[in-house]
């Protein structure tokens, strides 16, 4: 019964705090659901170049031209107040066993913080803007190169 409770467990994912600065970005991706109901592997990364990941394959820092290439993606991400931009309210409720990503894009610039969230599964994947998606993969892709 132990060792089931314990495979039941997810480890949790380190929060970063926003760097200071103009240009400064944290991006949080996190998995849920599935057919396990884990996800698929939670990351987080910052302008700082601080990474941290639910994965042993995760890189310690970012290398200076990953770190920029992500600031670039980040940059593209359209903050605007429009919700229609964000993503689906929630699941479609039409995958039970899909996993569920959010990806929460933190960035500072001249006009202050902005924070925001998109999050989708398979069934709801094509209503989340290219450029968020590109951003996702950027991260999700540092667990692999490592």
């Amino acid at each position: 019964m132990v060792l089931l409770f314990a495979a039941m467990q997810v480890a949790e994912l380190p929060m970063l705090v926003l760097p200071p600065g103009d240009g400064g970005w944290v991006v949080r991706i996190e998995t849920s659901g599935g057919f396990t109901g884990r996800g698929s592997g939670s990351f987080t990364a910052s302008s700082a170049g601080e990474v941290r990941c639910v994965s042993p394959a995760c890189p310690a820092r970012l290398v200076p031209e990953v770190q920029q290439s992500i600031a670039r993606l980040v940059a593209d991400i359209p903050v605007a107040g429009d919700v229609s931009l964000r993503s689906p309210a929630g699941n479609s409720g039409i995958c039970n066993d899909c996993v569920t990503t959010t990806m929460t894009v933190q960035r500072r610039n001249g006009d202050g913080e902005r924070t925001i969230q998109f999050r989708w599964d398979e069934s709801t994947l094509g209503a989340i803007p290219r450029e968020v998606l590109r951003l996702h993969s950027a991260v999700i892709a540092l667990a692999r190169v490592h």
